[in-house]
C-alpha cells in the first residue's frame, strides 16, 4: 500500500511540476471606455461595474478575466509595454487567456461573443480563439466577429492571419491564411475571399480607432475603401496588396502580400499556435502548491503541499493535501502524524479486513481533514449560509457570546473539521454550529423569530462540553496516545465541568441598500457552567456537581456573572463599520469564545475553578463597561484590504492608572496586500494581530509576565516575493504562533498555560 501510494503521489507531483504557466510579463491596460455598461469578471468570479466605480480607465486587467461591453457601450485596451491596441465592439464578451513572458511571447484570448479589432505591433504574437476557430495573428489589423453557432468572421485589413478551425477535441482540423484586403467565415465556406466595400464598412465602421491611438508602425494601415468588385476579387485594398489573378483563392495569397509579409506568413506556418491541454488549463486555473519547509516547535519539516480552490458565485472551496516529512518525501512512515495520526493511512493501518467499521471510520477522518473549507453565503446577510472545515469566522448572532471564534489557529499543526450552518425562512430561522464534527467539543446555535417586519428576537447558546478534555489523555513512553477516555485528572480535581453560555438578542435592519446598510441590535448573556462530578483530589474539593446557579444569582437574588451589548452595524460605500456599547459582571467576558479561545481554555478552567470552589470571590469581580469600535475596507479591487478594532474597558470607582493595570482591553488588526497592487516588484503579504490585555502588555502594568506572543494572542502573517526570473514561482514566508503539541498532539502546559511557539515556514509555491 505504501508502495501504491509513493508511485501515486510521485505522478501527481511529477505532472504539477511539469504544468507550470508563467506570470505576464506583458500587462493588458483598460484605455478607454465609451459608455457606462462595462462589466470586467475577475478569474475568482467576482464581477465589477463601471457604473460602480469599482472600474476606471486605466485599470490592469489580470489574466483570467472576461471583459463584457453592453449594448450602448464599447472599449480599447492596450497591451503594455508592447503597444498592441484591442477594440471590442458594443455587445462584446471578450476573455484574456494568457499574456506574453520572458518563457513565452505568446499573448492568447477568447472572443466568446461578439466583435473585435485588433491592431498588432509589428512581431506581436497573439492568437484570438472562439469555440469553433483560432486566428494566429503577427503584426496585422484584423477585426474577428463571432455569434456562436451562424457565424465566425475574420477580415484582415493589413498583414496576414492564420485561421484555423477546431475539430472534434479541440484540434486544429483544417488551416488558412486570410491576408489583407480578404475575409472568411467560418459558416460561410472557410476561403480567403476579398472583401467588398460595403462588406468593410459593415465589420470596420463600429470599432474604428482614432489614427493617434494606433502603435506607430501601424499608423499607415488601411486608409482608402478597397477597390470596387468589378475591377477584380484579386485585388486587395492598400500601399501595400499587389494585384493578384481573378478569382484568387488560399493559393494565392502570395500574390496579395508584398515580400515582408511573405517572410512573416512563412513564420507564423513554422510557428503555429496550438491549443493548450485541458488538462494543464484546469490545473493552471485552480491549483496551489506550496514546496518548502516548516517549524514545528523545534523541530523543522520539510513539506510539499498542493492547495486547489474552487469558486463558483457564492460557493467557495477549498482543498489541503499535505505531505509533511523529515528526510524521505515518498516513505510515508517518514511523514508527519498530526495528533499522532496517520492521515493518508484511509484505514489500511487499521485493518480493512480485520476491523472494517474502524478502517471505515478511519478512511472518513482523514478524507475529511483534506478539506480546508467551504463555504456558501453570509450569516445576517444571506438566506442560507454554510461553512465547513477550517474557519477563522464563528460567530453566533452579534457576537456576545460567540465571535469570530477560531478553530484553525493552529493550523495546519491541527486541523479540524468544523460546521456553522444557517437557514433564514424569512419568520423564523436557526443557526448550528460545532468546532469539529469528528470531535465535538464546542457546540452552538441560535433559534429566533420576526413576529413583526424585519425585527427579529433571538435565543443562543453555546458550550464547551469538555474544556478539561486537554488533561485527559493518557500516552505511552514514545509519545503516543493510548486512551481518550480517561477522565482522572478532569474529574478527580475539576469536576469535569461544561462551559454554558446562553444569550438573548434583538435585530432590526434598518437601511439594506448596497450603497449604505445599518443594523440595530441588543444582546444579552450569562455564562453558567456546570459540572458533571463532584471533584475529590486537589483545591476544588468543595465544588459541588450540577448546574452551578450560584454563580449567575447571589445570596442576595441579583444577578451576576452576566452582560449586556447594544449598537449599530453596517457599511457606507466599501467600509465596512460596527459600533457598541458594552456592559458585564462577574466573570463574564463579552465574546467570551472568541479568536484566542482554544489558547485560554487551561487559564478560564483554573479561573472558573476558582469562582466555583469559592477561593476566588466572584462577589468581588468589578463590573466593566465600555465602547467598542470597529471598521474596514476593502479597495482597489479587493487587493488592499484592512480592519482595525479595539475595546476599551473602564472599571468604575478605579483611578486611570488602576484601569491601566486591571484593563483586559482589545485589539485587532488585519491587513493584507495582494499581488498586482506594488509596481515593479510586486510583492505581497498579510498580517493578523489579535490580542486582549494590550496596553497594559505595551505599558508594563499588571504583573509584568504578559508577552505581546503569549497565549491571550492570535497572530498570523507571510511575506510573498516573486522569484526573479521564474514568473511562476513564488517565495514565502510565513509565521504564525501556535501551541506546542507533543508527538500524540496533546497541548504541553507549562505553569497552568499552554506553551506557545513560533511556526516559521518558507515556502515556495507553484503559481498555475
Amino acid at each position: 500500500m505504501r508502495f501504491h501510494r509513493s508511485i501515486i503521489l510521485a505522478a501527481l507531483f511529477a505532472l504539477l511540476a511539469t504544468a507550470a504557466f508563467g506570470q505576464a510579463a506583458q500587462s493588458m491596460i483598460l484605455e478607454f471606455i465609451d459608455g457606462m455598461d462595462l462589466t470586467v469578471v475577475y478569474p475568482d468570479s467576482t464581477a465589477y461595474t463601471l457604473r460602480s466605480g469599482a472600474v476606471q480607465e486605466g485599470d490592469s486587467i489580470p489574466v483570467g478575466s472576461s471583459v463584457r461591453t453592453g449594448p450602448t457601450t464599447s472599449a480599447e485596451m492596450r497591451l503594455n509595454p508592447n503597444g498592441t491596441i484591442i477594440k471590442l465592439a458594443r455587445s462584446t464578451n471578450f476573455r484574456i487567456d494568457g499574456l506574453a513572458t520572458a518563457q513565452t511571447t505568446q499573448n492568447g484570448f477568447t472572443l466568446v461573443a461578439g466583435k473585435i479589432r485588433s491592431v498588432a505591433t509589428k512581431g506581436s504574437n497573439l492568437s484570438v480563439h472562439t469555440s469553433s476557430t483560432v486566428a494566429g495573428v503577427r503584426g496585422t489589423d484584423f477585426t474577428m466577429s463571432f455569434e456562436e453557432g451562424s457565424k465566425a468572421l475574420l477580415m484582415v485589413a493589413k498583414g496576414a492571419v492564420e485561421f484555423g478551425k477546431l475539430g472534434a477535441g479541440g484540434e486544429i482540423a483544417e488551416r488558412i491564411m486570410v491576408g489583407a484586403g480578404q475575409f472568411a467565415d467560418l459558416f460561410a465556406g472557410f476561403v480567403p475571399t476579398a472583401f467588398t466595400p460595403e462588406q468593410f464598412a459593415t465589420e470596420y465602421n463600429d470599432v474604428d480607432i482614432a489614427p493617434e491611438k494606433l502603435p506607430p508602425e501601424a499608423e499607415d494601415a488601411i486608409t482608402e475603401e478597397p477597390a470596387d468588385e468589378t475591377e477584380g476579387e484579386g485585388e486587395a485594398e492598400g500601399d501595400e496588396t499587389a494585384e493578384g489573378d481573378e478569382g484568387s483563392d488560399s493559393t494565392g495569397d502570395a500574390a496579395i502580400l508584398d515580400e515582408t509579409e511573405e517572410e512573416t506568413i512563412a513564420e507564423e506556418e513554422a510557428e503555429v499556435p496550438e491549443e493548450e491541454n485541458p488538462i494543464v488549463t484546469w490545473l493552471r486555473e485552480i491549483l496551489g502548491m506550496e514546496l518548502g519547509s516548516i517549524t514545528i516547535g523545534e523541530q523543522t519539516y520539510a513539506k510539499a503541499v498542493i492547495q486547489p480552490t474552487f469558486t463558483l458565485g457564492k460557493l467557495k472551496m477549498g482543498l489541503y493535501l499535505p505531505i509533511i516529512y523529515q528526510s524521505n518525501l515518498f516513505d510515508p512512515s517518514d511523514w508527519y502524524k498530526p495528533m499522532g495520526n496517520d492521515e493518508w493511512s484511509f484505514g489500511t493501518d487499521i485493518g480493512w479486513s480485520d476491523n472494517t467499521v474502524d478502517a471505515a471510520v478511519d478512511a472518513a477522518s482523514d478524507l475529511a481533514l483534506k478539506i480546508r473549507f467551504l463555504e456558501y453565503g453570509r450569516p445576517l446577510y444571506d438566506p442560507f449560509f454554510i461553512k465547513i472545515g477550517n474557519l477563522d469566522s464563528f460567530t453566533v448572532g452579534h457576537g456576545l457570546l460567540m465571535r469570530n471564534y477560531a478553530n484553525d489557529s493552529d493550523f495546519p499543526a491541527v486541523r479540524h473539521l468544523g460546521l456553522n450552518i444557517g437557514l433564514d425562512l424569512d419568520k423564523w430561522g436557526f443557526e448550528a454550529l460545532t468546532n469539529d464534527l469528528l470531535d465535538n467539543q464546542i457546540v452552538g446555535g441560535r433559534l429566533f423569530v420576526r413576529p413583526v417586519g424585519k425585527l427579529a428576537f433571538g435565543f443562543s447558546a453555546v458550550a464547551d462540553i469538555s474544556p478539561a478534555k486537554l488533561l485527559n489523555k493518557s500516552v505511552d513512553d514514545e509519545g503516543l496516545v493510548t486512551s481518550y477516555d480517561d477522565t482522572d485528572t478532569a474529574a478527580l480535581v475539576y469536576g469535569d465541568p461544561m462551559f454554558i453560555g446562553t444569550a438573548v438578542d434583538l435585530d432590526l435592519p434598518i437601511v439594506t441598500s448596497g450603497i449604505l446598510s445599518i443594523r440595530m441590535f441588543a444582546d444579552g448573556a450569562a455564562m453558567l457552567p456546570y459540572v458533571r462530578n463532584k471533584p475529590t483530589e486537589g483545591p476544588y474539593v468543595n465544588i459541588e456537581s450540577g448546574l452551578q446557579y450560584d454563580l449567575l444569582v447571589g445570596e442576595d437574588g441579583q444577578l451576576r456573572n452576566w452582560g449586556a451589548a447594544a449598537g449599530f452595524m453596517g457599511n457606507v460605500l466599501f467600509i465596512d463599520w460596527r459600533l457598541e456599547y458594552r456592559y458585564f459582571t462577574g466573570a463574564f467576558k463579552p465574546a467570551f469564545f472568541d479568536a484566542g479561545y482554544e489558547r485560554k481554555r487551561p487559564e478560564l478552567l483554573e479561573e472558573y475553578a476558582g469562582y466555583l470552589s469559592g477561593l476566588t470571590a466572584i462577589e468581588e469581580s468589578p463590573t466593566v463597561m465600555g465602547v467598542y469600535g470597529e471598521g474596514g475596507a476593502s479597495i482597489v479591487k479587493d487587493k488592499l484590504s484592512f480592519s482595525f478594532g479595539y475595546f476599551w474597558p473602564w472599571i468604575a470607582g478605579l483611578t486611570v492608572e488602576e484601569n491601566l493595570e486591571q484593563a483586559d482591553d482589545y485589539f485587532k488588526a488585519v491587513l493584507e496586500i495582494k499581488q498586482g497592487l506594488i509596481p515593479v516588484v510586486d510583492i505581497a503579504g498579510a498580517i493578523t494581530y489579535e490580542r486582549k490585555g494590550f496596553v497594559r502588555t505595551l505599558t508594563g502594568t499588571g504583573d509584568g509576565s504578559a508577552t505581546l506572543f503569549d497565549e491571550n494572542t492570535v497572530f498570523s502573517g507571510e511575506l510573498i516575493v516573486p522569484v526573479p526570473g521564474a514568473p511562476n514561482l513564488n517565495m514565502a514566508l510565513v509565521v504564525s504562533t501556535a501551541m506546542e503539541r507533543n508527538r500524540a498532539g496533546d497541548i504541553v502546559i507549562v505553569d497552568g498555560k499552554p506553551k506557545i511557539i513560533p511556526v516559521v515556514t518558507l515556502e515556495t509555491r507553484l503559481r498555475f
